[in-house]
């Protein structure tokens, strides 16, 4: 949040990379619907607008978790159930949070903290950590840049 009450974008550095294009691609696309839905709140719209893009954010969630826990499970990376038992807590968390969205409410605070802290912790530790793994597994297409 910004000395003015906004909530702050997430930019896109190289950071986030994890070396595998198709995870990298989904997590530029939640960082965009997190700017979206930080925008919206910020520019007070309406509750209607702003659960039609936490309702976009929670579906794109679900598919790139489903993706990524399906490239975790082929490639039998072993702290899988750990990385699973994260996700689960996540979309149980903001499930419930926004069930109960209110705009401007302190509710919307929680839940663009959540968020923040969310994908820019989980994907600079446990994605990147997963990504680290792939490259060493070979798997195609994978490659991680250093730090």
């Amino acid at each position: 949040m910004d000395c003015e009450g906004r909530w702050e974008l997430i930019a896109w550095t190289d950071n986030y990379i994890t070396g595998n294009p198709g995870i990298d691609s989904d997590h530029r696309r939640l960082l965009a619907l997190f700017n979206e839905f930080s925008t919206a709140v910020n520019a007070g719209q309406g509750d209607g607008a702003v659960r039609r893009i936490l309702d976009d954010l929670i579906e794109y969630t679900q598919y790139h978790f489903s993706r990524e826990e399906r490239l975790m499970q082929e490639s039998h990376y072993p702290d899988y159930e750990r990385h699973k038992k994260m996700h689960d807590t996540f979309t149980r968390q903001i499930a419930d949070a926004g069930y109960h969205l209110a705009v401007g409410s302190d509710l919307s605070a929680f839940l663009l903290s959540l968020l923040a802290k969310w994908l820019g912790g989980h994907i600079l530790s446990a994605d990147r950590k997963f990504g680290i793994f792939l490259v060493g597994e070979g798997t195609p297409g994978s490659s991680v840049p250093g730090p």
